[in-house]
């Protein structure tokens, strides 16, 4: 088999697996809050966002459910907790264009594609983690996304039908991202 010597690296695209899940949804937890920015008392936090409000609203959702998609993973349990949080921090507001990526000079990078210049985009953070827990057939997750989707997929949940999370993990090196995530009535298999 042949190896690559040390010299010759790899792109990240050839190292990252993508896998997409199915999970059917069996129980759900849901919690809404309110409270005053914390970092209202600590002024002097570095990590601070002035543009965050003082008075945080954030709905949260744990849903439980057991993969049936892949086969090798077939049976497994997912706890997943999905925070909806509206802060600017969260940088859910990013568009494309904050995307592209810059020279050395700080110039805006383009590639040629059927005689077109295109815009070159660096890869996006993802949504949250995906852990597996040692020894166990179990995965605990967690990501942010605005309190709407939460909103949404309550709706969906208070439905009383079969539910099934479509999942589309990344693993690259030993972290696995949450790339993408669909709650739906069909089953996506």
């Amino acid at each position: 088999m042949f190896e690559k010597s040390k010299r010759q690296s790899r792109s990240s695209e050839e190292e990252d697996v993508h896998t997409h899940l199915t999970i059917h949804v069996k129980y759900y937890d849901a919690r809404v809050s309110t409270s005053i920015n914390h970092e209202i008392y600590n002024p002097g936090a570095f990590w601070i966002v002035e543009d965050d409000p003082v008075y945080g609203f954030t709905t949260e959702l744990a849903i439980t459910g057991v993969s049936t998609y892949p086969e090798e993973r077939a049976g497994d349990i997912y706890e997943l907790t999905i925070h909806g949080d509206d802060a600017p921090s969260r940088g859910h507001a990013v568009k494309l264009k904050d995307m592209q990526t810059r020279d050395e000079r700080g110039s805006l990078q383009y590639r040629t594609y059927r005689g077109k210049d295109v815009p070159v985009y660096d890869r996006p953070g993802s949504f949250g983690l995906l852990n597996k827990m040692g020894g166990e057939s179990r995965w605990t997750g967690w990501l942010f996304v605005p309190t709407g989707f939460v909103r949404d997929m309550l709706v969906l949940l208070g439905h009383g039908r079969d539910l099934f999370l479509a999942l589309h993990e990344r693993r690259s090196g030993r972290k696995r991202w949450i790339h993408g995530l669909s709650l739906q009535t069909n089953d996506p298999t």
